[in-house]
């Protein structure tokens, strides 16, 4: 029978294998970023001749979220210029599950020129006076500042890999043990120190996803989406204990992209999910 000491073996030895460069994420509410800079939500960076991204209905998209690469810490998971650009639709799933309500745009050459009366002259922020604007933000218009940490990251418990590797580092280290399914065949209390373990990591680029219930990646297709490209969590105000930004109630939302793909500079294909209690 696995024991606790026995599953400190196993949570150690999966730590030790399944570790991943991640770049993690600190926000700070501020209105007043420039177009061109790294954010959440507020002003987007769109160039003259360049159009505000819309759903199959013609209706605007909204900015989640702008990564500016030359602000990055050195890594091997973003490009070394321009901006990554992450739309989702207005409407309250998000642009959950439907095929163009959720676009990941790469912008390689930017016009130093271009103000925030520029873009606003084309793009509308989501409004508060607006019933039909949804966003994660709890103000709607708003507008968060970004700093970056590299680090690194194990595994997560809800990875659709993780089950498969937690097994495989129990036959190794106990070969005599009989364990084909975690749930049915841990016993309650080592089950649950194994899982939280492997909590995972909060705003971030890179390393390993967050899921609030399951990992929507295909286990037959492992690389089709093998690179997490953003994750955005929902966060709290220490202070105050309002929340800044929520997905349903208390979710986390996440973008994937094929690692090869994502080297070529190929945003034509990613996959977005959020999910919540």
């Amino acid at each position: 029978m696995i024991t606790i000491e026995n599953i400190n073996r196993v949570i150690e030895k999966i730590k030790n294998e399944h570790t991943k460069e991640y770049i993690g994420i600190s926000v700070n509410g501020d209105r007043g970023l420039n177009v061109k800079t790294s954010k959440f939500g507020g002003v987007p960076y769109i160039a003259k001749d360049a159009e505000v991204p819309v759903d199959a209905e013609g209706n605007q998209l909204a900015l989640l979220a702008q990564i500016n690469c030359t602000e990055l810490p050195e890594n091997d998971i973003y490009p070394k210029e321009g901006l990554v650009q992450f739309w989702i639709s207005r409407d309250d799933s998000f642009g959950l599950d439907s095929k163009g309500t959720n676009v990941v745009k790469y912008i390689k050459d930017i016009d130093e020129n271009i103000t925030n009366g520029d873009v606003l002259s084309k793009y509308r922020l989501p409004s508060e006076d607006n019933d039909e604007d949804y966003s994660p933000f709890q103000e709607k218009d708003a507008s968060f500042a970004l700093t970056f940490n590299k680090g690194t990251s194990t595994i997560t418990a809800t990875d659709f890999l993780f089950e498969d590797i937690a097994k495989d580092a129990i036959r190794e280290l106990f070969p005599e043990e009989q364990v084909e399914d975690l749930y049915e065949d841990l016993d309650s209390e080592v089950y649950a120190t194994l899982f939280k373990a492997f909590d995972g990591v909060k705003h971030a680029i890179g390393g390993y996803p967050t899921f609030v219930q399951w990992d929507p990646r295909d286990p037959e297709n492992k690389e089709a989406y093998d690179t997490l490209l953003l994750q955005i969590e929902s966060e709290w105000d220490p202070n105050t204990k309002d929340n800044l930004i929520m997905w349903g109630d208390s979710g986390v939302a996440n973008f994937f992209i094929n690692k090869e793909k994502l080297a070529n500079l190929d945003f034509e294909d990613t996959l977005f999910n959020w999910d919540c209690c």
